[in-house]
């Protein structure tokens, strides 16, 4: 399953990218496009991806210093892309996490209901023995 969904997620990247790319014009990058992709690494943090998405966590921040690069240098198109992956990635890496958060929280409430379960037993066969 793991797998599966890296490779989704891969497959995604890529057609983001290449329609980035594809549809890049030659504008000026605004500020608030690179603060976008900022908040959404932020809200991947802040999901906990750094703990259950690192690998996607890792490649938004390495991809939005690269755009950084280029935008630096007046590669507006390059950088509009590695934006655009930044984005892709981030949103990822949130998705990952907030779902391996709802696995966990999951299991807790199984294990608590598992607890419950077993005191009603054991009162029950208390209440017959008395």
């Amino acid at each position: 399953m793991a797998r599966t969904r890296i490779a989704f997620v891969t497959a995604s990247l890529a057609l983001s990218l290449a329609a980035a790319v594809g549809c890049a014009s030659g504008t000026r990058i605004a500020d608030k496009e690179v603060g976008d992709v900022e908040l959404s690494i932020r809200s991947a943090e802040n999901a906990t991806a750094t703990q259950h998405a690192k690998v996607l966590l890792d490649r938004a921040r390495n991809a939005l210093s690269a755009a950084q690069s280029e935008r630096a240098k007046g590669n507006d198109g390059a950088a509009r892309a590695r934006l655009e992956e930044a984005r892709s990635a981030a949103n990822a890496a949130e998705s990952q996490a907030r779902s391996v958060r709802a696995l966990e929280e999951d299991a807790a409430m199984r294990r608590q209901i598992d607890e419950i379960e077993r005191r009603i037993r054991e009162f029950n066969v208390q209440a017959q023995r008395g």
